[in-house]
């Protein structure tokens, strides 16, 4: 395994491309599946709630179990390319196989076996995207020698995730639009150029990529432990302060892809303001992007993303005092909308960095350099949170009187469900945010001479 000396545009290029890949099917799943099996494959929103849950369990359970066993393989096997490309290349095939059976195989079926399709060709993509994730997580720990590494490859992943999403977000409602007396048709036209796309750019960010620092995980095989997790928990505060703002995050990221569909479809009137809204997105993501690394450098990582949360926070209420006292026009919720996710973003982008500097200090306190396993309960927590949003997004929308008949034969929703869509949507982000601003106020604890304390250590 060669390890450059710097980090190299190549690197930069194939870290990015590893996040837009895995994106382009993982943005779908999280925006428009929910309108899929409601509206389309028609299952019953208590069932799907329940589906959702269960997945959701699965999905959080599996994460750290994934990322030990990769520690423990790696120990084992010593692979030539790596601790973690290895399983990146094996999974490529497998997310895009995966992404496009859950939105094509339901329709093949019906009754009782339609539920078991839709159980199973789901929990089988998620599997396949975790087998992808966690070693592409992980690999920035195993790819970045300093601070200044950790938040170039950050932006990196950061720029690949946007484009990765915006994308389908911009594309994906058109297509469902154009095929709008055939909808079974659209969503799987669009989810297969989606999965094809992100197949060739994982497999080129498995080419391009390199572990670049010492990845081993110390002591035997049989050294690595389910009880690590705990320790870890108990003993990193650093690792408990990323996940308390990882499941704030997941709950944010998730409710408002859930019901951001119903936001514009139900509230706004027209499911293709989507497009235009990522469009309008875009450039002041791509800003934020250009920007990040320099204030990273003048701030910190930690400090950004407190003052960008509560920046976040503030545009969100703001937005949700002028719908429930105005008759808001569309494009100022639109851009208000834009400029709060900006700021919300900004932890969701640099929290990749902090993941590694939490390994390294867990490296100090523990004397395990454990990153999969350590990135792995990271993303357990993070989806617990997407599984909180997720279910209990789908829940809400029959407690606040969703009818889909009414959606579907193009009639409005009561005052209350138009309320309740609003407030899901605004509010929920807005305290999400504030749980991020906590964690990194009160609990985040790597401080200046920490650091320098596991400088000298090393």
């Amino acid at each position: 395994m060669n390890k450059s000396n710097s980090l190299t545009k190549k690197h930069l290029l194939g870290y990015t491309l590893g996040d837009f890949g895995e994106c382009m099917t993982f943005s779908i799943m999280g925006s428009f599946l929910t309108r899929y099996y409601v509206n389309v494959a028609m299952i019953d929103m208590g069932v799907l709630a329940v589906l959702t849950l269960v997945w959701k369990i699965w999905d959080t359970i599996s994460n750290p179990i994934v990322g030990m066993f990769m520690d423990k393989m790696f120990a084992k096997k010593r692979y030539k390319d790596g601790k973690f490309r290895p399983w990146m290349l094996r999974a490529t095939p497998l997310v895009a196989i995966t992404a496009i059976l859950v939105f094509t195989a339901p329709n093949f079926v019906d009754g009782m076996g339609k539920l078991v399709v839709v159980f199973t060709t789901y929990l089988l993509y998620e599997l396949a995207y975790n087998l992808f994730n966690i070693p592409y997580g992980s690999l920035l720990a195993a790819m970045a020698k300093t601070d200044e590494e950790r938040a170039k490859l950050s932006s990196a992943r950061g720029a690949g995730g946007m484009l990765g999403s915006m994308i389908p977000m911009m594309l994906f409602p058109i297509i469902i639009s154009v095929f709008e007396k055939t909808p079974q048709l659209g969503y799987g036209m669009g989810v297969t150029v989606s999965a094809l796309v992100g197949f060739v750019c994982c497999l080129l960010s498995y080419w391009f990529t390199e572990e670049r620092c010492t990845t081993e995980t110390k002591g035997k095989p049989e050294d690595a432990k389910i009880t690590d997790i705990f320790n870890t928990l108990a003993k990193n505060k650093a690792v408990m302060a990323l996940c308390i703002h990882g499941v704030c995050q997941g709950i944010m990221m998730a409710i408002s892809q859930t019901m951001g569909t119903y936001m514009f479809s139900d509230v706004l009137g027209s499911m293709a303001l989507m497009s235009a809204s990522t469009m309008i997105t875009m450039p002041f993501s791509v800003v934020t992007l250009v920007l990040a690394p320099k204030l990273v450098k003048k701030m910190g990582t930690t400090s950004l993303i407190k003052r960008s949360s509560i920046l976040g926070a503030i545009t969100y209420v703001v937005l949700f005092i002028l719908h429930i006292t105005t008759n808001i026009n569309v494009w100022t919720h639109i851009i208000l909308s834009a400029v709060a996710g900006v700021f919300t973003g900004v932890g969701n982008m640099m929290q990749w960095g902090l993941v590694g500097e939490a390994i390294d200090y867990n490296e100090f306190l523990l004397g395990k350099r454990t990153e999969g396993t350590i990135y792995g309960t990271f993303n357990m927590i993070r989806r617990l949170g997407q599984a909180i949003g997720s279910s209990g997004g789908v829940a809400l929308l029959g407690v606040i009187g969703y009818d889909v008949a009414l959606s579907n034969a193009g009639l409005a929703q009561s005052p209350t469900t138009i309320l309740g869509i609003k407030a899901l949507c605004i509010l929920a982000p807005a305290l999400a945010t504030l749980g991020s601003w906590f964690a990194f106020r009160f609990v985040w604890n790597i401080t200046p001479e920490v650091k320098a304390q596991m400088a000298e250590s090393k």
